[in-house]
């Protein structure tokens, strides 16, 4: 397993792709949070509070600004790093090569997600330095922590890693790179909030069980996050577990 985790950490860190999602990944959630900072406290409009509505006016919680990364937009970089886990090496014939080195599947599977899981944990980290850093440049005003923000910033990084298995996943049984990235991006932005309102009337229970829906349902909280947080793991176990059987027994 240790030669298999080396092999994994020096494809992942030799592939100048990596590094460019990895930048735009940091911009991404730059953007964001100094976007939904002003938004939040009002300076792009009438803060309500009798103020100007100028930079610095008002105050926003820490939570909000620092689970930028996990926004579609931020986090399209970091689940396209997951697929290409295996998305290179469907796309460019390479797996054969890794399974003449590594032949026990289940060992490259292994390798191949715990590499992309400290991956992202790392870039949820990271991302939540670059957002604090530019709402303080910002000169926007923090809100004190509470202990719902520890909690809030621990949903948003356990959203983002199952959000990027899930992107993982499907390029695994897809053996597709752009299906991996594209067909969550869409299942969250699009399919799910369309199919949401016109069944909600015949199926109201529906958007309960769709995967995004109810890893955003986590990631909000409220009195809903535990179902919502044990619906997207199902969906996150369960697309694990038909990857792990598909790579297995198909041919490579």
């Amino acid at each position: 397993m240790s030669a298999a985790l080396v092999y994994e950490w020096r494809r992942i860190t030799s592939i100048r792709s990596t590094y460019v999602l990895v930048a735009l990944f940091l911009v991404a959630t730059g953007l964001v949070a100094y976007l939904v900072a002003q938004v939040t406290q009002g300076s792009f409009g009438d803060p309500g509070d009798g103020s100007d509505g100028m930079i610095g006016s008002g105050s926003v919680p820490l939570g909000v600004v620092m689970i930028a990364g996990t926004n579609f937009l931020s986090a399209i970089f970091v689940t396209t790093i997951a697929a290409q886990s295996f998305g290179h090496e469907y796309r460019y014939g390479l797996i054969r090569l890794t399974l003449s080195e590594y032949p026990r599947r289940w060992v490259i599977f292994t390798a191949k997600l715990i590499v992309v899981v400290v991956w992202v944990v790392a870039l949820y980290l990271l991302s939540m330095v670059v957002a604090f850093a530019v709402v303080k440049i910002a000169g926007v005003a923090i809100d004190p922590v509470t202990s719902e923000t520890w909690l809030q910033l621990l949903r948003a990084g356990l959203f983002l890693v199952g959000y990027s298995i899930l992107a993982f996943m499907l390029t695994l049984i897809t053996r597709n790179l752009v299906l991996g990235v594209v067909i969550p991006l869409l299942l969250g932005a699009v399919v799910e909030p369309l199919a949401s309102a016109g069944l909600v009337d015949r199926l109201p229970w529906l958007p309960q069980y769709l995967p995004i829906s109810a890893g955003q349902t986590f990631l909000n909280g409220g009195d809903d996050l535990g179902r919502g947080g044990v619906v997207f793991l199902a969906w996150v176990v369960g697309l694990s577990v038909i990857g792990l059987v598909q790579f297995a027994r198909r041919d490579a």
